[in-house]
């Protein structure tokens, strides 16, 4: 039996097992009226919520299953669970948790609890979140690739326990032990190439689908001890981790360049690059908070951290993914780098010092400030043979074929890195109360950087690695100023209104350097909001009404200075963006009768990225590669509820989104911007069959259109779910 007939007959066994009971029938056909109609004085603290669903889906299912993270098929399962029991005189054992096959979603957690004692936790959770393969969409000529696996998915969880003393005048003790994995496949956003886009002039485009491999692990242990003295809280800690990371980027290139279809040799081939990390981290925190007084409060922590890791992989061109290296390459092409035998160490020290003060000076006036100061200090070497490819010469071969590459003799490469990090932050908050029905506050947030970057690498020249010899002092001022006031004119009336502006310049003093090098960016952000709130009176028979209006409007501005030091060129600074943004909302909620509610929200945003770039056009080109940038969408959700009766609710919700940014502008350069249409939209019905039973049937619908993927992206989805809550 497919999972579709699967689907339907459970369905239908439990809609027809709730009918029974609805229509006041028992097992033995003695009717249930008098008992669903008595009065309820018991309580119930235990239940278990049975449910099951399942998609009807056309269309591309993994794009469905990546936004809405549930699986294409038939699932269900314990939906929810709590059980609780007294042990003993004191004691309490809990158990709370869900389990739903084929989403892959579990959770569970056990407690035993003794008061004047402590506690001992333990659990485990997994879920899975799916990813869709597709790559990208080239509308010239309609090119479109498909992934190697359509759809993808990891697996991420965590088991873990916990143990808590909490003995009257004895410090609080916390000691926790988890081990956390992320295991599967997911797409990469780091695209392989093609040259068969039809395009007369630079025909290459990054559109094939890539996917990452994903095998991570984490075990964590961490202890944590509060205790008070007088007015103070102290709270020390630690936490060690050890974490081991062993991922691969598959990407290909030349996809679909293959005889007879281009001369060979053709161009097609595999790359595999592994990233290995094995890491220890170690960190230690102390926390103090001193009620001096009831105006006054100072709170003052600390914290070192540091962190060790191992670092080793390849980066290896194959004829197939995985390949090892040295593996014959007929498609192999010149300059195609890699590297093998990677092998580095790195090392992580930061030290985190804050302190904060709260005064309130008067009945109606609270000033907050706060410093914070970190040092930062990193260490890296590696060491790994570079490959290349060189073009073949006679005599040729079918391993050999002219127009071709091989790889050279790898050659040896060793980087270094270090850097030296400095931050202060600081923070002043005003709120002030003092006038009636209003209330002002202004905050002030600033934080300095200055650093070294010394950045070193040799050896490869042969294999296309350049000398890289980087050494520049960086330096961050940003500040931010909030200005903002709260009025209520009225009970049924509020206005809200926000003003700050950011700026953040960076600076960067090169020392030496290579190639060209941006020295010097300042952004300037500015943002107003304003928020209305009002809950009208209107007759007694429209019910009641409120609304939220909220209108934001936010202008960045981006001033940069790049140097070319291969020309010992510092060129003039330039506005190299202009960000407008304008959101606007709204929202309505009504209530025209006690048991009928409508809920409403609108959202519409206007974002526009300009830039001069979009002047130039690069030869031979006849418009210009990087285009101003359009980020304008619509939003709407809306919800309804009827309460029935007493004993049945029914409840409706709808969610729309529209995006008409999509810019063709493939013959110079990838298309911008997203164009895509989604509706959803759902009813729900609850019936309470019991006392302590009740049934719960749902559906749902959706619909998604995507211009920037022709469509590939687009899918239909039914989804029907049924869920049974039973107490005790």
């Amino acid at each position: 039996m497919s999972a579709s007939c699967r689907f339907l007959v459970l369905v239908c066994a439990e809609t027809f097992a709730a009918t029974a009971v609805l229509a006041g029938e028992t097992g033995d056909g003695k009717s249930t009226t008098a008992a669903t109609t008595e009065e309820q004085t018991e309580e119930y603290k235990n239940w278990i919520e049975l449910g099951i669903g399942g998609l009807i889906i056309n269309g591309d299912a993994a794009q469905f299953k990546q936004e809405h993270r549930m699986s294409g098929d038939v699932f269900g399962g314990i939906q929810d669970l709590h059980f609780e029991q007294t042990v003993g005189k004191d004691g309490l054992l809990s158990i709370d948790g869900h389990a739903i096959w084929d989403n892959n979603d579990y959770d569970v957690k056990l407690e035993l609890s003794q008061p004047k004692l402590g506690y001992i936790k333990a659990g485990f959770t997994e879920f899975r979140s799916w990813y869709d393969g597709n790559g990208g969409f080239f509308p010239h000529n309609d090119v479109f690739f498909s992934p190697p696996f359509p759809e993808m998915h990891i697996d991420r969880g965590d088991a873990w326990v916990e143990l808590g003393l909490r003995v009257p005048d004895w410090p609080e003790i916390t000691i926790r032990y988890s081990h956390e994995f992320r295991d599967g496949q997911k797409d990469s956003t780091i695209w392989g190439d093609t040259n068969l886009t039809g395009l007369p002039v630079n025909p290459t485009r990054k559109i094939v689908p890539s996917f990452r491999d994903i095998d991570e692990t984490r075990d964590i242990f961490a202890f944590d001890a509060l205790k008070t003295f007088g007015n103070t809280d102290v709270n020390l800690g630690m936490r060690y981790e050890h974490s081991t990371i062993d991922d691969r980027l598959q990407l290909e290139r030349g996809a679909g360049q293959l005889p007879p279809v281009v001369s060979p040799p053709g161009a097609q081939r595999f790359i595999t690059q592994r990233d290995v990390n094995n890491g220890d981290l170690f960190s230690g925190h102390a926390i103090t908070e001193t009620r001096i007084s009831d105006w006054l409060w100072f709170t003052a922590g600390y914290s070192y951290t540091t962190l060790g890791s191992d670092i080793g992989g390849s980066r290896i061109i194959g004829t197939h993914y995985d390949s090892n290296f040295g593996e014959p390459v007929p498609t192999l092409r010149p300059f195609d780098h890699g590297f093998i035998n990677l092998a580095g160490t790195s090392q992580v020290e930061e030290h985190i010092f804050n302190a904060n003060v709260l005064w309130m000076p008067l009945k109606d006036l609270t000033l907050l400030t706060a410093f914070r100061y970190t040092h930062d200090d990193r260490e890296s070497d590696s060491t790994f043979l570079a490959t290349d490819a060189t073009p073949n010469v006679p005599p040729f071969s079918p391993t050999n074929p002219p127009g071709g590459a091989h790889p050279i003799t790898p050659e040896p490469v060793t980087a270094d890195a270090s850097t030296d990090y400095n931050r202060f932050g600081e923070r002043l908050e005003l709120r002030y109360t003092g006038i009636t029905n209003w209330l002002f506050y202004a905050e002030g947030d600033w934080e300095e950087e200055f650093g070294n970057r010394l950045e070193h690498q040799e050896g490869g020249e042969e294999a296309g690695f350049e000398l890289l010899d980087l050494n520049e002092d960086t330096s961050l001022l940003a500040q931010k100023y909030i200005a903002g006031v709260n009025w209520y004119p009225m009970m049924r009336l509020n206005l809200s209104a926000q003003y700050y502006h950011k700026i953040a310049s960076y600076d960067n003093d090169i020392n030496s350097a290579i190639h060209q090098r941006l020295v010097g960016q300042n952004w300037n952000t500015d943002d107003l909001n304003v928020r209305i709130t009002c809950r009208p009176k209107i007759p007694a028979c429209l019910g009641t009404l409120a609304l939220v209006t909220r209108y934001d409007f936010v202008h960045t501005t981006i001033d940069s200075q790049w140097a070319v030091f291969s020309e010992g060129e510092f060129l003039n600074e330039e506005q190299t963006g202009v960000i407008t943004q304008h959101v606007i909302t709204e929202a309505i909620t009504w209530n025209p009768l006690a048991r009928f509610y409508l809920q409403a929200n609108v959202s519409y945003v206007l974002n526009q990225t300009d830039t001069p770039a979009n002047n130039i056009d690069l030869i031979p080109n006849i418009s210009p590669t990087v285009v101003n940038f359009r980020n304008d969408y619509w939003t709407v959700t809306s919800g309804a509820g009827y309460i029935i009766d007493d004993k049945t609710d029914f409840y409706t919700d709808f969610s729309f989104y529209c995006a008409n940014d999509h810019f063709k502008n493939a013959g110079v350069a990838v298309p911008y911007g997203l164009g895509a249409t989604e509706y959803t939209a759902s009813a729900t019905i609850a019936r309470q069959l019991t006392k302590n039973m009740r049934l719960l049937m749902k559906y749902g619908y959706f619909n998604y259109r995507d211009v920037t993927s022709g469509g590939h992206n687009n899918y239909q989805a039914h989804s029907v779910y049924s869920g049974l809550q039973y107490r005790f």
